[in-house]
């Protein structure tokens, strides 16, 4: 399915059936091996050391809804609890380990 070729004046006509098909696919904007997939992981971990639940939530729901590897995301809370929190908080280990254990015994979309 393509839209016919531009016109004289440079006008792209789109058939109706072009657009209906286009419509079924969804726009792809985080890319798991590049660029994008480190950049939201970075912004995961900045908005929860910055304690900005709202934005954590909503990086953590860009990446499952682009189906991330929870495991990748819960290694990663590893790291980040036991480098940036550590000492201040040293329950923080034993949540994340409790999150990826629930995780592995449940699975998605509940875990």
């Amino acid at each position: 399915m393509e839209s016919t070729p531009p016109d004289a004046d440079g006008a792209v006509h789109i058939t109706l059936e072009v657009a209906e098909d286009s419509i079924q696919q969804r726009a792809r904007r985080y890319d798991r091996a590049g660029d994008e997939h480190y950049d939201t992981i970075s912004a995961f971990i900045k908005s929860i050391r910055g304690s900005d639940a709202d934005a954590a939530l909503y990086w953590l729901a860009k990446m499952v809804a682009a189906g991330e590897d929870p495991r990748f995301i819960l290694r990663r809370l590893y790291i980040l609890a036991v480098e940036d929190i550590g000492l201040a908080d040293p329950q923080a280990v034993v949540v994340v380990d409790a999150c990826a254990h629930a995780f592995e015994w449940v699975g998605l979309p509940e875990g």
